[in-house]
């Protein structure tokens, strides 16, 4: 005896019940609140607004400007991450804004060119950029470090710390005799953790300034024009030969 077959309805009734459950996954996205702290990735860029996977499907948007420096060049790119506040949530749309508050460093960016800090369209606090190159105050110095607050911040929120090994002074030597207090500094970002807390590089940035001297006299070398009986070098300025020790070390390297 083969088993009663189920009433026409029940494939509807089926389909029904996957409809509400679909709806009610709908209805559990989460809820964004203005002020919020969240960690994203960039995965589109339009003309005017830049958008981030917020997970689960739901995706936040920036203002272009504010992650563009001052000659309107953009900061990132599709898969860079960066993390912002809340500021603002569409009640239509549930649309979600976002403020940038930093843009951190690619995984394999090894690009050593500093960039400038900029502020993001909507005002407030300087956009922290990791590799970035800040001016800054000195306001503390501490057997461990210095630390700076950055140009254009208050509080604690912009200041950094740049560690004794990041301060580019002889190894056990007394940070106080090096710096003062108010005293002006530049210094490289190296990172932002999640609690905010910034840490700063005084000798990486001349490592950075060192290897864009050599990468310039390589060039010079390769088109003829820094070395001697090197072509037609009239006008040409005398590549610089005092790069310090890394630059020293690299110059031999494509000398034969």
């Amino acid at each position: 005896m083969s088993p009663p077959r189920p009433p026409a309805s029940s494939k509807e009734s089926f389909a029904s019940l996957f409809e509400q459950s679909e709806g009610a996954g709908k209805q559990r996205r989460r809820q964004y609140h203005t002020g919020e702290t969240v960690e994203v990735t960039v995965v589109a860029i339009a003309r005017e607004a830049v958008f981030a996977d917020l997970g689960g499907k739901q995706e936040g948007m920036f203002e272009r400007p504010a992650l563009s420096d001052g000659d309107g060049k953009l900061r990132v790119s599709v898969g860079s991450r960066v993390s912002a506040v809340v500021s603002g949530v569409d009640s239509g749309t549930g649309q979600v804004r976002l403020t940038p508050v930093v843009v951190r460093a690619s995984d394999d960016d090894d690009s050593a060119s500093p960039l400038a800090v900029s502020a993001p369209a909507a005002g407030g606090a300087p956009l922290l950029v990791e590799g970035a190159r800040v001016k800054g105050k000195v306001t503390g110095i501490e057997r461990y470090g210095v630390f700076v607050q950055i140009a254009g911040t208050s509080g604690r929120s912009g200041r950094g710390l740049v560690p004794t090994a990041e301060t580019a002074t002889p190894r056990a030597a007394d940070l106080k005799k090096h710096f003062t207090v108010g005293q002006e500094v530049e210094a490289k970002i190296l990172n932002v953790d999640e609690s905010g807390k910034i840490r700063l590089s005084i000798a990486a940035l001349r490592v950075d300034e060192e290897r864009g001297q050599f990468e310039s006299y390589a060039k010079a070398e390769r088109s003829g024009g820094g070395g001697a009986g090197g072509g037609n070098d009239k006008g040409a300025k005398p590549a610089p030969r005092n790069f310090g020790t890394l630059g020293d070390l690299l110059t031999k390297k494509v000398k034969r």
